[in-house]
């Protein structure tokens, strides 16, 4: 399948708020609080982003709502996600920041998924998140070197179908790699500290969370990124889809970056009120804009690249109509299927 990435990040008009539905709006917010929940720990990045966007988006919703920030992980993002659709309220005061790869894993089938990602109201991307392979440099110090040994490199990750794991999980299909996936670390963390210790070879975490949480192991030799195009501070580093060399396999690779593309997302659960998501959405256009965050990304180094929330919500829409014949190919690639 030929994927029109133009068409998929087509820019969209946001939905005009009248004054009158803006007033209650705003009767409805004021005295209220907002709980962002990430789907990860809180020393990760999409906590990270999570917070930063916590900070400023309130005093942009009519009413001015606190705004607090709590942590769900587990499950590669699936508990939160199931939280945010079947449980969390749908009156406006919930709002998910999933893993990139919710989407995705709801394609691939994944067990005990109760959600349609397509059905979420998406309020708005704060940056697109790629991911670096690190393997320890007494292995390997590039793509080349790792390809050319004869035995496997152990990969930490958390499970089968999370961020961590569809990298390397690629790289072991094209260009044939030889990885061994060893699962069951309860979040990043563990799975960094376990790199750390020596205790697996290689790791897969975004490039964020490499840059600001785990600086250490970038010590080490990363040998390549996700995305579609190099991440400006690792310009030397190849990309997935650069070291696929089969014409095939090479789309199956690709398919996979739509969760790149998703990145550091937000997402309202279905059935909340248009007026309140029309709301957040103009709040979180305004809170990537606003001076003060744009200073605190920049000393933090974290990435501000904003997609509004109607280019997501196509996106993920999109996404999720992927003919039943590319999906069938791209879990047996990552071993889903």
């Amino acid at each position: 399948m030929q994927i029109s990435w133009a068409a998929m990040l087509a820019v969209g008009t946001g939905l005009a708020v009248s004054p009158a539905v803006a007033d209650e709006v705003a009767d409805f917010y004021s005295g209220r609080t907002i709980t962002i929940t990430a789907a990860s720990g809180a020393g990760g990045g999409y906590g990270v982003y999570a917070q930063l966007v916590g900070e400023y988006i309130g005093r942009y919703i009519p009413g001015r709502p606190n705004v607090i920030v709590n942590y769900n992980p587990g499950g590669g993002g699936a508990i939160a996600a199931d939280h945010a659709y079947n449980v969390a309220p749908k009156d406006g005061t919930f709002i998910l920041a999933p893993l990139q790869t919710m989407p995705t894993l709801q394609l691939m089938g994944k067990t005990g998924i109760r959600y349609d990602a397509a059905k979420f109201q998406w309020i708005g991307r704060a940056a697109e998140t790629t991911s670096g392979f690190v393997v320890s440099t007494k292995l390997a110090g590039s793509a080349d070197g790792l390809m050319a040994r004869e035995s496997e490199t152990i990969v930490g990750i958390t499970q089968i179908g999370a961020p961590n794991h569809i990298l390397p999980a690629l790289l072991h299909f094209c260009p044939g790699m030889k990885l061994k996936l060893v699962s069951g670390y309860k979040g990043s963390p563990p799975v960094a500290l376990a790199f750390t210790r020596g205790e697996v070879d290689g790791i897969a975490l975004p490039l964020d969370s490499l840059r600001l949480v785990y600086p250490n192991i970038l010590k080490d030799s990363m040998i390549a990124q996700s995305g579609l195009e190099r991440a400006r501070d690792f310009p030397n580093v190849p990309l997935a889809i650069e070291l696929c060399h089969d014409a095939e396999k090479r789309k199956i690779v690709e398919f996979f970056q739509v969760q790149e593309v998703m990145g550091r997302s937000l997402a309202m659960p279905p059935g909340t009120p248009p007026a309140r998501v029309a709301a957040l959405r103009t709040a979180f256009g305004a809170a990537m804009k606003d001076p003060g965050l744009l200073a605190v990304a920049k000393e933090r180094q974290l990435d501000i690249n904003p997609l509004p929330g109607a280019d997501v919500q196509r996106l993920v829409e999109r996404h999720i109509a992927t003919e039943d014949a590319m999906v069938s190919l791209a879990k047996r690639a990552v071993g889903l299927q």
